[in-house]
């Protein structure tokens, strides 16, 4: 058969050309004469109940094919948008409206034998998606339930083996990580051995405790340790190596005993205020030198860098000439003896000397003489009448003494020669 629009085959049966589109005219078969069932062209006997069709039967009046709807012409379409919008503007574009596809009209005398395959094979195909469905689930299933029940095991198995560490073994408990957090730390207390500061410390530890229930020891090498006071001036800073000497806590607080040198702190002992201080401990710090040996038990420490330590004694000369001034004022009217008289840079006793250099002699003296003050030459009259240029740091020995016959006495039983010790007022 051909299409009579565009002359393509088309198969029998179909109802529009797959070439064209155009309707296709189908020929209607005869009635059956006992349940009325349409059949298809050249069939004998009835589709539905069986019945022979004679010959005489009447076919049934050709089914009309639906007729293909014609596209939407673009004028048309722009009148019927501006129809339900508004009047269109000049230049304006709308969309054309969807046309419907021609609605495929169902074939007479279909044969129920199709319907069914069809129907089986969905059936098919639906019970296979279920198959799969239900054989992956039963494998995720499978999966969960052996794994849940192996990490049950381990869980058992490593909680026996823990159980026996602990009661049966207790150094095996001890195999942790070692602490290397700085522990936060507070003085609690000051001293001197000789020349030398002794700080009282108590740390709290900011590790986690051991397996057995300890907290792990603090032992770490090059830890700076500084100590400000109040307006952030560092008074004393050295580098101790704690792997010397671990720390070992008492739950989570440990005290310890720091031993400075004079080259390490810049305040006399006793004019350090522990309520007002702040302890600092920084790790993976270098020092210089060897650090000596202390007393006790306590730990000794290596100086740090050089040009700290020179400005933090500079500042420790500052706040002493402050400190001592009102002690001072009452050799306006008396004598006391004058024991050093140094300035940076100078060149004295074989060598050149240094803020570090004058402050450790000021310590050193002070250990001495408990009333050791220091003063700058060029605030009092008895050093600016002979050189109003005068700028050294003097070291008085704080000692008051009625005559210069007194004083000369004082310095001679305390062991200093007439170039080491003179008898001055500041007046």
């Amino acid at each position: 058969m051909r299409c009579s629009r565009c002359g393509a085959n088309v198969v029998e049966g179909d109802r529009f050309c797959e070439n064209c589109g155009a309707p296709v005219a189908v020929q209607a078969g005869p009635v059956c004469p006992v349940c009325g069932q349409q059949s298809e062209p050249g069939i004998r006997f009835c589709q539905q109940c069986g019945a022979e069709l004679s010959a005489g039967s009447q076919p049934a009046q050709p089914v009309p094919t639906a007729q293909p709807v014609p596209a939407a012409q673009p004028y048309q379409a722009v009148q019927q948008y501006a129809g339900q919008y508004g009047a269109a503007q000049p230049g304006a574009v709308f969309p054309p409206q969807a046309v419907q596809p021609p609605v495929q009209p169902s074939r007479p005398g279909e044969s129920a034998g199709k319907g069914k395959k069809k129907t089986a094979l969905i059936v098919g195909i639906i019970i296979a998606v279920l198959v799969v469905a239900l054989a992956a689930g039963f494998g995720v299933w499978w999966f969960m339930l052996r794994d849940s029940g192996t990490q049950s095991a381990q869980t058992q198995s490593t909680s026996q083996q823990s159980g026996k560490t602990k009661s049966g073994d207790s150094k095996a408990a001890k195999d942790d990580k070692p602490c290397t957090a700085a522990p936060d730390a507070e003085l609690s207390s000051v001293d001197h051995s000789d020349a030398n500061l002794v700080a009282q410390l108590q740390l709290t530890s900011n590790c986690a405790s051991t397996k057995d229930g300890d907290t792990a020891e603090f032992k770490e090498s090059d830890v700076k340790v500084s100590i400000k006071d109040d307006e952030g001036n560092v008074i004393a800073s050295a580098v101790f190596d704690f792997s010397k000497q671990p720390v070992k806590f008492n739950g989570e607080t440990a005290n310890v005993a720091l031993e400075f040198t004079t080259r390490q702190y810049w305040r006399p002992y006793d004019q350090i205020e522990t309520g007002s201080t702040e302890v600092i401990l920084q790790t993976g710090q270098s020092g210089t030198g060897e650090a000596g040996s202390a007393d006790g038990d306590a730990l000794a420490g290596s100086d740090i860098n050089s040009e700290d330590a020179e400005r933090y004694a500079q500042l420790a000369l500052s706040w002493q000439l402050k400190h001592d001034e009102s002690a001072a004022s009452r050799f306006y009217t008396t004598y006391t003896t004058q024991l050093s008289s140094k300035k940076n840079d100078m060149k004295a006793d074989g060598k050149t000397w240094h803020y570090v250099d004058i402050y450790e002699q000021f310590l050193q003296q002070r250990i001495k003489h408990k009333n050791a003050i220091l003063i700058w030459s060029g605030d009092y009259p008895t050093y600016t009448k002979a050189d109003a240029s005068t700028a050294y740091y003097v070291i008085l020995s704080g000692d008051t003494v009625d005559s210069v016959k007194a004083g000369d006495a004082w310095c001679k039983s305390n062991g200093y020669g007439a170039a080491d010790c003179a008898v001055v007022d500041l007046q």
